[in-house]
């Protein structure tokens, strides 16, 4: 299922400048290494200075395929260029992949858009998508989880109507950082 809409684009400050319209759908088998470079670079791995992830992360986030296998993998893609500019996972419970899902869940994970393609709705856009899903699935909410102190993504999340579950929250060993687990409740409840 495709959700369309427009927004205006990365950095838009003008309503002179025209739309970009954006779409939200599955990715196709022939874009999965693509998706995989997308996530490595949406979570700004690529730069400078930034360390690289750990092994077991590194294949997590550039083998997008396993994600396809185990879920679905949803990429935004600019209409105008076919180019992809945002990706999600959605994982089922009982999934390798999923780290939080209970029975009734959906996980939502590696959420990433292109620094060039953000602050135009497309994260919102990859959410609305997964709720989307998710409900038409039968769940009665999504969770997902992001690193305590990344607080541009949970403003995303809570704006969105997702909820910090502290309870939920578990102790890692370092060097790995804690992670905020957020739910959302479903409206098929």
């Amino acid at each position: 299922m495709t959700a369309r809409e427009t927004f205006p684009g990365p950095g838009v400050q003008s309503d002179a400048i025209p739309q970009t319209s954006f779409r939200v759908r599955e990715a196709l088998g022939k874009e999965f290494d693509a998706v995989g470079r997308l996530t490595f670079e949406g979570f700004e791995h690529n730069l400078p200075g930034v360390a690289p992830p750990v092994r077991d992360r590194l294949v997590l986030i550039t083998q997008a395929d396993a994600r396809a296998r185990d879920g679905i993998l949803l990429v935004a893609e600019n209409e105008a260029t076919g180019e992809l500019v945002g990706t999600a996972s959605l994982l089922p419970f009982g999934s390798a992949l999923a780290r939080q899902a209970e029975p009734g869940e959906m996980e939502l994970r590696l959420l990433a858009v292109l620094p060039h393609a953000r602050r135009g709705g497309i994260g919102l856009m990859l959410l609305e998508e997964a709720a989307r899903l998710a409900t038409t699935a039968g769940m009665r909410r999504l969770v997902l989880d992001t690193a305590v102190d990344n607080e541009k993504s949970q403003a995303l999340y809570r704006r969105f109507g997702f909820h910090r579950r502290p309870e939920r929250e578990k102790p890692r060993p370092a060097p790995k950082v804690p992670l905020a687990v957020f739910t959302l409740e479903l409206s098929n409840n």
